[in-house]
């Protein structure tokens, strides 16, 4: 049985779900990522009876640059989990190197924090446990819509959970005062329901992640390309990548691509190779057949396929709605914008902390639709506030003349650099 399954019971998830047979929670959380994780450690200490599912079979990673900035750090350490990541290794960033084009610097920031998502979700999942919520990784949620306005269960919302370990697992119903969705950007628990219409931007570009071991690179980091402390972001007209390392002795290659770049070059390993290509001088594992065209890692690189690399869906997108009867989206199911250094993290993290006054407030009292409105407040002014730097970087990204200019404008005038590092890693 996985260490986080139930406790760490003996029980099969047949048999745990068998126990949740019509069981009442004060709170359902669909999904322990960063978001979902952090809410049921902050439900549960409040004393609210908390039952945390994910899909996936834990530990596992996810597509993420896996960069803590300030604000996310902060928060983790009021959650009293931002030391076990030190712990496992977490790695500080304290410079980053930034090429876009031919314009190549290298800056001093504010200490990030480099930490893979399995660490990270799990140290969060563990956390949460401890504080007393139900724990049950492999099982789906899906929040079942009502059948009428009034039933025997008015002040409950339905949701079916199901084994995904076996082919056809068991399915079981369970009652919750209030649900938190939580399970990234296709929100996927609430496809029975309508009204969720999610807006994908056009252009949106995917998220793309691969690691490798300090080992399998031992030959190119001995030329020093990957300095153990510094975060390497290289922009192309395909899109950017970002090479740090992070703990368990790994080195965390993401980015964000365009996927026609992908399609015309035929796998995410040539489009990444492309694109640290394409940065003249590039630093790391750029490697040109004869013809002049990259294509795949070098020998002394290991040799990948598209699937080796984990992607997402496309990434800029936003919902329209973001709570309706007992239900309130949380982290990436609010909307994403494409990331840079950790935006995505601490965007989840802070709505974990601010969505919890609202589900006290829905907890065991009747719904009523300000509670939506309170949290499209909340949610609009973290668009216009927190995001705005995120939308502006990431148009500049795609016009590598205006973005290289921009960059050595910023290197020549320090009041504009502080200001912009500040933007990006508070």
């Amino acid at each position: 049985m996985n260490p986080f399954t139930a406790q760490a019971s003996q029980l099969s998830r047949d048999e745990h779900l068998i126990a949740l047979e019509d069981s009442e929670w004060d709170l359902i959380i669909l999904g322990a990522g960063v978001a979902g994780a952090a809410a049921a450690i902050l439900a549960a200490r409040s004393g609210f009876r908390t039952l945390l599912v994910d899909a996936k079979s834990f530990p596992r990673e996810k597509v993420c640059g896996g960069c803590l900035n300030r604000r996310a750090q902060a928060a983790l350490e009021r959650l009293g989990v931002l030391q076990q990541l030190h712990q496992a290794g977490a790695v500080p960033i304290t410079s980053l190197h930034l090429k876009i084009d031919k314009t190549s610097v290298v800056w001093n920031i504010p200490t990030l924090l480099s930490v893979r998502r399995s660490t990270l979700d799990s140290e969060l999942v563990r956390a949460a446990i401890d504080s007393g919520a139900f724990f049950l990784d492999s099982v789906s949620g899906l929040v079942v819509p009502r059948i009428d306005e009034q039933t025997s269960k008015e002040r409950f919302r339905q949701v079916r959970l199901q084994n995904l370990t076996e082919p056809k697992g068991r399915r079981v119903n369970a009652f919750a005062n209030c649900i938190l969705v939580a399970d990234g950007l296709t929100r996927s628990s609430l496809r029975l329901e309508s009204g969720w219409t999610s807006t994908v931007q056009p252009s949106s570009r995917i998220g793309v992640q691969r690691m490798f071991s300090a080992s399998q690179v031992s030959s190119v980091n001995s030329r020093g390309l990957f300095p153990a402390n510094q975060l390497q972001m290289i922009v192309s007209k395909d899109g950017y990548v970002g090479i740090s390392r992070t703990d368990g002795d790994l080195v965390d290659i993401a980015g964000a691509i365009d996927p026609k770049s992908i399609a015309k070059r035929g796998s995410i390993a040539k489009t990444v190779c492309g694109i640290i290509g394409d940065a003249k001088d590039g630093p790391l594992f750029a490697y040109e057949k004869p013809n002049g065209k990259p294509d795949s890692f070098p020998d002394d690189m290991p040799q990948d396929t598209s699937e080796d690399w984990l992607a997402t869906p496309a990434l800029t997108r936003s919902s329209t709605r973001v709570a309706s009867d007992r239900v309130f989206l949380l982290g990436d199911s609010i909307g994403y914008i494409e990331p840079f250094t950790g935006e995505g993290m601490s965007w989840a993290l802070a709505s974990a902390e601010a969505v919890m006054p609202l589900v006290s407030k829905s907890i065991g009292s009747t719904w009523h639709d300000g509670l939506s409105r309170e949290w499209m407040s909340w949610v609009d002014s973290q668009r216009r506030q927190k995001q705005k730097t995120c939308w502006w970087i990431s148009r500049q990204l795609r016009r590598l003349s205006v973005a290289a200019w921009t960059l050595r404008l910023c290197n020549s005038l320090y009041p504009i650099r502080a200001a912009l590092i500040k933007k990006v890693t508070s």
